[in-house]
């Protein structure tokens, strides 16, 4: 089940607005024009009007699955609160406040239920939150979680000072923080709140109601208030207690969805990326291709291009990298680096002539192009030549209809075994990322895929909830 929403559910708060550090063309200044056939298809999927008194009542729920969400409050309680939050985010820490004074008032009534949804912008909330899942399998998650929210701040020295305030065992914290233990956990909230479309902290579930920011105690009385009649009514209908929660979100949303006004590239999609031809790095049978769609001066791909040294470092012989060209019509020299870096390719020396022009950290000319030719040993009269060859730039041009074709709509643009990531983000990212496909790939290994089919068998296959 799946529904258009006009606006994100929670539009208070922390945003996700910190810039993700991409080259991006500039807007244009004219208003876009929604085609007629995109209203009316987003008419068509909008929820039929109620036909009824006792539907127009019911309250619009959504479907928020608890899995192994960390739990506060008895498990048979009437009211169940999931709250979305980030360890760096003040409203969060308001949030939980007052779901904690609603637990006093409503004693026994209320069970609260944390999901993580750390936000770009707080550059320590993910490692937060997965210290906070390895305190969870240490026993000990809520004693951790209130002091995370003890308001005297966060980053790396504080968090251990933290974790042994709350008797955890350290090493342990830090060894499942270096080996992503609890990635995969962190990564399922992040694609559940996506789906439910979320786009700030704090976000509030209150029996799947929407409750978007750090709301007043009176609002989110009112609507517990409601859910404990309705709750009433539910076990005279032969509704068990521990089943309440199951019942109330049963027919709720699963799925927020724009058909416009939707920017980039799906974070939890996967995209068919053909090879082709393109310059290649690491073996074909590699469980992780890497596509990057790069543009040599832009900053950001510089930066990219770094982290991409360090993952073929982390993960030797598993990776495969696989170069697109980008070059922004913005950057006056990006399309004739691309031509040279093909010139190089021409002559088997697209890698060393890729890795040197980025030594020079997107501040070029095209003096420095021929200089570059030479540092990496080019037979100048060839490479020049090639330079005016009229097939790279058809092949350049292929890479750019292939970008705009995925969505692609800035520099860097990773393609992780056909998933997304935009712009230079961190190395633990990235790695977030690669520990999730290395276990979709080992998975097709082991159903007996081939190791030289794998790449377009993970492209091909969705991922699954």
């Amino acid at each position: 089940m799946s529904r258009l929403r006009q606006e994100p559910l929670a539009a208070t708060a922390c945003w996700v607005a910190c810039a993700l550090f991409a080259c991006k063309p500039k807007p244009s200044s004219d208003p876009p024009e929604a085609p007629p056939q995109a209203r009316a298809s987003d008419a068509d999927r909008l929820p039929p009007f109620a036909v009824d008194e006792e539907a127009s009542t019911e309250p619009e729920r959504y479907f928020v699955a608890l899995g192994d969400a960390p739990r506060l409050g008895p498990d048979d309680a009437p009211v169940t609160i999931v709250m979305f939050s980030d360890f760096e985010c003040p409203f969060c820490l308001q949030g939980y406040e007052t779901l904690l004074e609603l637990q006093r008032r409503y004693a026994g009534k209320v069970r609260i239920a944390y999901k993580a949804f750390p936000l770009d912008m707080h550059p320590h909330a993910l490692v937060a939150a997965m210290a906070a899942r390895s305190a969870q399998a240490q026993g000990r998650f809520w004693e951790f979680h209130n002091l995370l929210f003890s308001q005297q701040g966060l980053d790396p020295e504080r968090l251990l000072q933290y974790a042994a305030a709350a008797e955890l065992d350290v090493d342990r914290v830090l060894r499942d923080i270096d080996t992503l233990e609890y990635g995969p956990e962190i990564r399922r909230d992040l694609r559940q709140a996506r789906r439910l479309g979320l786009t700030s902290t704090p976000t509030f579930f209150i029996n799947g109601r929407a409750v978007a920011g750090a709301k007043p105690l009176g609002e989110f009385a009112t609507i517990i208030d409601e859910e404990l009649a309705r709750a009433q009514e539910w076990r005279k209908q032969g509704i068990a207690p521990e089943k309440l929660y199951d019942h109330a979100i049963a027919d709720g949303w699963r799925r927020v969805e724009y058909a416009e006004g939707s920017e980039g590239l799906d974070p939890d999609g996967v995209y068919v990326v053909p090879v082709s031809e393109s310059p290649t790095r690491g073996p074909a049978t590699a469980p992780l291709t890497i596509v990057a769609f790069e543009d040599f001066e832009c900053p950001f791909c510089a930066r990219g291009h770094a982290t991409l040294e360090a993952l073929e470092r982390l993960y030797p012989g598993k990776v495969r990298l696989v170069f697109k060209h980008s070059p922004l019509q913005f950057h006056s020299h990006a399309f004739v680096a691309a031509r040279a870096s093909m010139a190089a390719h021409a002559q088997g020396k697209f890698w060393a002539y890729h890795d040197a022009l980025y030594r020079r950290e997107a501040r070029f000319d095209e003096d420095d192009l021929q200089e570059i030719a030479r540092e990496v040993g080019l037979d100048l009269k060839e490479f020049k030549r090639a330079m005016q060859s009229p097939a790279i730039d058809r092949r350049i041009e292929a890479d750019l209809e292939l970008a705009m074709q995925l969505g692609v709509s800035g520099t860097p643009a990773y393609f992780i075994n056909g998933r997304p990531l935009e712009g230079a983000v961190p190395l633990l990212h990235f790695r977030l990322l690669i520990e999730d496909e290395l276990e979709r790939a080992n998975a097709s290994l082991e159903q007996g895929v081939a190791p030289e089919d794998l790449y377009d068998e993970l492209t091909h296959k969705p991922l699954e909830d």
